[in-house]
């Protein structure tokens, strides 16, 4: 897409208009958008870790404002969507609201993390963009659904101006890694149209063991099996060994509980990898841990 082109087409989501646009005008601007393998959007996977990185400086988010200085050297984005560890559901939904409001998903924080904006647009074809994408059964859209902090938290850093298009897919509690996967495969043909995939979540992610580190002043030691864990999906990663990532749950088991007492901050990985391309340059980023318990390894696909 020109720069003309992507500029009009994201004004005219900002300014409401697709809202009432048909599904033909949807398939002329996605058709416009194409980009194909080689100038293809990125996908990416981030540790988002404590809300307060939307507005702390440390060395995780030093690295997301690198990553935001390489992003902005890029083609923009038409649109971005993002699976967050922050929106479970029964089953995948999809978000289709116009202009969507901050959910500010955590309690006893300072006051102005109650107060801060990302006033992005939505994207509110997203439904239709994604299901035409689809071979299997139909994604249902929430039309009310607001940005969680999983995903406005990292995007305020990484595209600070809030000026292009944003919408999120749930996790479904009723899949299998397995499926999950499946669906990332499918939707990873959105990156050939623009659309930016993001999953928001943490490598490693035990809050209990965060709280027992607290109460004994000790959250400033990494424990062993964070980066054990961490080096392991790491070298998977690198070697692209996705089936491993799927199935690390059973492979080791122990290792995945300490990890992830539960999976929703594993999950969003799996939408990274399965938007993956055999051409993608892959960099690792942000490979640090905040305390110890939460491995804020990212990585970028492009």
């Amino acid at each position: 897409m020109r720069n003309s082109s992507r500029r009009r087409f994201i004004r005219e989501f900002a300014g409401g208009a697709a809202l009432f646009g048909t599904l033909s005008m949807l398939s002329n601007l996605v058709n416009a958008s194409s980009r194909g393998p080689n100038n293809r959007a990125p996908a990416m996977f981030i540790g988002h870790g404590d809300p307060m990185n939307a507005t702390k400086n440390n060395a995780a988010t030093d690295e997301w404002e690198r990553i935001a200085k390489l992003l902005s050297t890029r083609d923009r984005p038409v649109a971005i969507l993002c699976v967050s560890a922050h929106w479970e559901s029964t089953k995948t939904m999809v978000s289709t609201v116009a202009s969507p409001e901050l959910i500010y998903d955590f309690y006893g924080f300072p006051k102005f993390m109650y107060e801060l904006k990302y006033p992005a647009p939505g994207f509110p074809q997203s439904n239709a963009l994604l299901n035409n994408a689809l071979s299997g059964e139909s994604i249902s859209e929430d039309p009310k659904r607001g940005l969680d902090h999983g995903a406005w938290s990292v995007l305020s850093r990484l595209f600070p101006d809030a000026d292009i298009p944003v919408f999120q897919v749930s996790l479904a509690r009723s899949m299998s890694a397995e499926e999950h996967y499946s669906l990332a495969k499918q939707i990873s043909i959105l990156r050939d149209k623009g659309v930016m995939i993001i999953g928001s979540g943490n490598l490693t992610h035990n809050m209990r063991s965060w709280q027992r580190d607290s109460s004994l002043g000790q959250t400033h030691l990494v424990h062993d099996w964070a980066e054990a864990f961490d080096q392991a999906v790491a070298e998977a990663i690198t070697k692209g060994d996705h089936k491993t990532l799927i199935r690390i749950a059973q492979q080791k088991p122990s290792l995945f509980l300490l990890a992830h007492p539960t999976s929703e901050h594993y999950l969003p990985i799996i939408y990274a990898l399965g938007a993956q391309h055999k051409n993608d340059n892959l960099e690792f980023f942000a490979e640090t841990f905040e305390e110890g318990s939460f491995s804020m390894r990212s990585f970028l696909l492009s």
